[in-house]
């Protein structure tokens, strides 16, 4: 199965410390490996970033209250038939959807983060 990394590049508005803005990828599919959040150096502190679910919602990563560029491998923990949680399992996040990244509490910016998500594709 191929990696792929998609950029997804969020430009806010409004006044500095509460400046919002949003954007979505296209259709992706396969797992998500991998989510490098790369932040504006203007951005301030108070960046709170929100990756989802683009359709059907469901938050994958959010970062509170920071502008720090930095990789992430976000996993979701599995569960059995009956929907309990297994504990210690984890598999990654897997996709068939648009992904949207939502910020708030930025100043505005272009972009203010661009997130780069890796893929292991989907054959």
């Amino acid at each position: 199965m191929p990696l792929e990394t998609v950029a997804i590049p969020v430009t806010t508005a409004g006044a500095d410390g509460s400046a919002t803005g949003s954007a979505s990828s296209g259709l992706l599919g396969g797992f998500i490996l991998a989510i490098f959040a790369d932040f504006h150096a203007d951005a301030p502190a108070t960046t709170d970033t929100t990756i989802a679910y683009g359709t059907r919602g469901g938050t994958i990563l959010a970062l509170t209250d920071t502008k720090t560029d930095a990789l992430h491998v976000p996993q979701r923990q599995a569960s059995d038939a009956a929907g309990a949680a297994i504990a210690g399992a984890y598999g990654y996040f897997p996709i068939h959807d648009k992904l949207t990244v939502s910020v708030a509490q930025c100043n505005a910016l272009a972009p203010a983060v661009t997130v780069y998500v890796t893929l292991l594709r989907e054959l």
